[in-house]
């Protein structure tokens, strides 16, 4: 067999340099591909998805929502920022498999509003029709819903939108309403009954074939089964009622949450036993004040982080990753639970929400269809 010839050769290794680009970095893969026509082939082709795909199997985190007074931000924690990274009038809502289902508002109920469904790479938004109803309290969540996908790159793909909704006053019970965007339309809604309490707008979670949303007093979690299309009530034991909880997937694949007492951040897991539910597990403990933060030279982290005068709190779980986002005095900031890395993000307000965005972002893998101009692709927005 003969050799290959030097220039197949040098393409090989340019292929072995570029497939390795870090997925959070996909302003360098854009500038790689502006390079020349022979590069913008390379990554746009099949064979460099396939192995970028295969060598980076996780989505990385590439920002965060953060809600302010008049609108959503998207905070980069990454080289990618959205086309239009502030949204005027709009409240998050949640982030799953590549997209973010957030409402268009005049007030802050959801009555007579628009949820949209929003893809911050492509800038692509779905209206959804108004569903119209009277909360005491609400919740939503999204997710891709293409047979068999593996959720690395699904985004245009069919969705669904479950909406939960809590009557505290009248008849304390919490209905379920569900948008399909093959049906194009909302379902009759279901209910179950529960005590007095309200659903909390921004903590849910996606473990298995259930959706899990959390209520305002912690004593109970709301799972909504979407198999089944059911909702039911956990308990949760008396020991964690008034504990500010995050729900999350724990690492065996389990409904968890995460919770700081004092200074220590600790992750339960519930466990199922030959009756079937048997109780809460905990993980892990992580000692807060002993971990050592990575501190950025636009953002020092203060020595005295942990000498406050308000608790820490989590606030929101990238699953994906396995980044736990927390508040202090300090400001807001991230633990990776593979590498126990503490890092601060920056100074944001305590008492809104953060909602973490993970997605794969490679608009250079499809400008190969230029013909045999330039590609003029603007990195910056990668």
């Amino acid at each position: 067999m003969d050799p290959p010839q030097p220039a197949a050769l040098m393409e090989e290794l340019v292929e072995e340099v570029l497939v390795r680009i870090p997925p959070d970095d996909p302003a360098s893969l854009v500038r790689a591909a502006l390079v020349c026509k022979r590069w913008c082939l390379l990554i746009s082709g099949a064979s460099f998805r396939r192995r970028f795909r295969e060598l980076h199997p996780t989505p990385p985190m590439l920002g965060f929502l953060y809600e302010r007074y008049s609108g959503v931000d998207f905070v980069q924690t990454s080289s990618f920022r959205p086309p239009h990274a502030f949204r005027e009038d709009w409240r998050m809502l949640d982030a799953r498999h590549g997209r973010v289902l957030v409402m268009d508002v005049g007030s802050f109920s959801p009555m007579d509003t628009e949820f949209i469904v929003w893809d911050p790479v492509t800038d692509g938004l779905q209206k959804l029709p108004i569903l119209e109803f009277h909360p005491s309290s609400w919740s939503a969540a999204l997710l891709c819903t293409t047979a068999g996908c593996d959720h690395l790159n699904c985004r245009g793909g069919p969705f669904l939108v479950v909406v939960v909704v809590t009557d505290v006053f009248g008849q304390r019970r919490t209905s379920a309403y569900t948008y399909s965007s093959e049906q194009g339309a909302w379902s009759e809604p279901i209910t179950v009954q529960h005590h007095n309490d309200c659903i909390l707008r921004l903590h849910r979670a996606l473990v298995g074939n259930a959706l899990y949303f959390n209520y305002e007093l912690n004593t109970r979690i709301l799972e909504y089964d979407l198999v089944r299309r059911e909702l039911s009530i956990i308990n949760l034991p008396s020991k964690f009622h008034g504990w500010h909880i995050v729900l999350m997937e724990a690492e065996d694949g389990r409904l968890g949450f995460a919770t700081i007492q004092e200074s220590k951040m600790s992750v339960w897991s519930r466990e199922s036993g030959p009756d079937g539910y048997a109780g809460w597990a905990q993980q892990r403990v992580i000692e807060l004040d002993k971990l050592q933060p990575v501190s950025d030279c636009n953002l020092p982290v203060s020595p005295d982080v942990w000498a406050i005068a308000y608790p820490p709190y989590v606030v929101a779980v990238a699953d994906s990753v396995s980044v736990i986002f927390m508040w202090t005095d300090g400001g807001l900031f991230t633990i990776d639970l593979k590498s126990n890395q503490f890092k601060r993000i920056g100074e944001f307000i305590s008492n809104f929400g953060v909602v973490p965005y993970t997605s794969f972002c490679t608009p250079a893998l499809s400008v190969a269809s230029m013909g045999d101009e330039r590609p003029t692709t603007d990195a910056s927005s990668a």
